[in-house]
């Protein structure tokens, strides 16, 4: 009886033995597993980074912001193949977060650059011989510096902002055109030589202001609903014109295409979204007045 106990209980250890042998085996085989595609997701994220810093280099952008964080990516790639070859402990997940970064790089630049063109060719429909455009000239060349040091993402609120001056600039210039025309003289000289008149026409311009600061206000809206209808006008220009690039003269790859057009769809959706505010504001003046 003690003797059937005794091999029951060696079966059992031995059975409890084989169990933990297979469970590590199996354990140890799904890690491998893991490894393996982690280390091919890893090496297919670095060619597609490699590629990506090529289509920067074809359409002319400075790389040396993508090409750090790829070497940075490679020396970690190449670092883990060494401990996997030496059976030490290694992690190709590390690789991943810089082909994000590379990724983010690029999709940046590419935005920014598609802004930035939309917004020069508002920029060149808007602004005629005489304007004051020392301003927007500041703007847009902090524009390209951005571009020059690789800071893609700080494009976006210069562009906007750029917009907003060159609006002011063509209201100021159409509301004074006819001032500066019908002055021959110096400024000075002419304050001088029409002071009394002047200050008449002041009185009469603060007090026809009281009397219709909402129709000049309703003015103004309709300059800006205006002035977005140009630029969406703009945008859907481009918008054709990259797919006459795409599809008839295939001078961009499907990459930038969906990357562009997508963008200024963006942008169109921006400018439908304003413009209705724009017109609910217009109407309760409108309702004001009467």
């Amino acid at each position: 009886m003690r003797i059937k106990k005794r091999n029951y209980m060696i079966l059992m250890i031995f059975l409890l033995l084989v169990s933990i042998i297979t469970i590590s085996s199996n354990a140890e085989e799904t890690s491998v597993k893991n490894q393996t595609a982690v280390e091919q997701q890893a090496g297919i994220c670095l060619n597609e980074s490699i590629q990506f810093m090529k289509e920067m280099q074809e359409n002319d952008f400075k790389i040396n912001r993508i090409n750090e964080s790829l070497r940075q990516a490679q020396n970690l790639f190449n670092s883990q193949n060494v401990l996997k070859e030496k059976n030490k402990t290694y992690d190709f997940s590390l690789v991943l977060p810089y082909c994000d970064e590379i990724k983010m790089i690029r999709d940046s630049a590419f935005e920014a650059r598609y802004e930035y063109e939309a917004f020069l060719k508002f920029y060149n429909e808007s602004i005629t011989s005489g304007m004051n455009t020392t301003n927007i000239e500041l703007i847009i060349s902090e524009i390209i510096l951005e571009f020059q040091n690789e800071r893609f993402e700080q494009v976006k609120p210069l562009v906007e902002k750029a917009y907003g001056e060159t609006i002011s600039v063509k209201s100021s210039y159409t509301a004074l055109n006819i001032f500066y025309k019908a002055t021959t003289k110096g400024i000075k000289q002419f304050f001088v030589d029409n002071w009394i008149y002047l200050c008449t026409a002041i009185i009469m311009i603060t007090i026809l202001f009281v009397v219709f600061r909402r129709p000049i206000m309703k003015q103004q809206i309709r300059r800006k609903i205006k002035a977005l209808q140009l630029r969406k006008k703009t945008l859907k220009n481009l918008i054709m014109d990259t797919q006459r690039d795409y599809f008839t003269k295939g001078s961009v790859s499907e990459g930038i295409y969906n990357i562009r057009t997508k963008k200024f769809a963006d942008l169109i959706r921006d400018i439908d979204r304003q413009i209705p505010l724009l017109e609910e504001e217009y109407i309760k003046l409108e309702k004001k007045i009467s």
